[in-house]
């Protein structure tokens, strides 16, 4: 079994300014890209191409809010079954 982050929850705060709810999720489990980006439960949309991780698009998303600080976060984590190799001999 292989742990990965599915997604990351987190409140932004400024003072002054009105907190931020962001949720930056994958699509498919175990695969990073495309991430469903969704700020103050407003769907943003879908963010494809080659992502790293969904820790690389929070990160970007949260450069977007100058000035703003993670208030608190939270990683949604999913366990998932690493494909068995097969042979090509014997395929089963």
């Amino acid at each position: 079994m292989k742990t990965v982050t599915v997604g990351i929850h987190a409140k932004l705060a400024k003072d002054g300014a009105e907190d931020i709810d962001l949720l930056v999720h994958s699509y498919y489990i175990g695969r990073p890209s495309p991430c469903v980006v969704i700020v103050d439960w407003v769907n943003k949309g879908m963010i494809g191409g080659h992502i790293e991780s969904v820790e690389e698009i929070f990160q970007l998303q949260l450069a977007k809010h100058p000035g703003y600080t993670i208030k608190n976060r939270q990683d949604m984590i999913a366990e998932i079954r690493e494909p068995e190799h097969q042979s090509l001999k014997n395929p089963q």
